[in-house]
């Protein structure tokens, strides 16, 4: 699997309804913790507990060959992503602060950053 398929996956189940920037940060924050950890993009992606898209299965479900506008819209945010644009500057985990009490992300060294329906954050083990 390429990176861009497997974070074009990622994005899509974790991000399906955000906004292209939101999608954008989703990826960026992958990017840069696999960076962070000197792993694969899939590697973060199946560390176990790190996203519910990938234990629940959804990242399996996403229709990729498909011209599906969420997941077309998915795959651009990927590959910009993989193009080097990072929105959440550095930022190396997210989650959706209205689904989820997001308590760990609040234990991080501000700045905290809000991107669409994402609070992102900098563990503080990268700084």
């Amino acid at each position: 699997m390429t990176d861009l398929e497997a974070l074009t996956r990622i994005i899509w189940g974790e991000a399906e309804s955000e906004i292209l920037a939101g999608k954008l940060g989703v990826g960026a924050s992958i990017i840069n913790q696999a960076e962070a950890e000197n792993r694969t993009i899939l590697q973060v992606i199946q560390s176990p507990g790190q996203f519910e898209a990938y234990s629940n299965n959804r990242f399996w479900q996403a229709p990729y060959n498909t011209r599906e506008p969420m997941l077309v819209q998915a795959k651009q945010a990927a590959t910009r992503a993989l193009g080097g644009e990072d929105p959440v500057y550095n930022k190396t985990h997210f989650c959706a602060y209205q689904k989820n009490p997001c308590r760990w992300h609040y234990t991080q060294t501000p700045p905290q950053q809000i991107l669409g329906n994402h609070v992102f954050i900098r563990s503080r083990a990268y700084d």
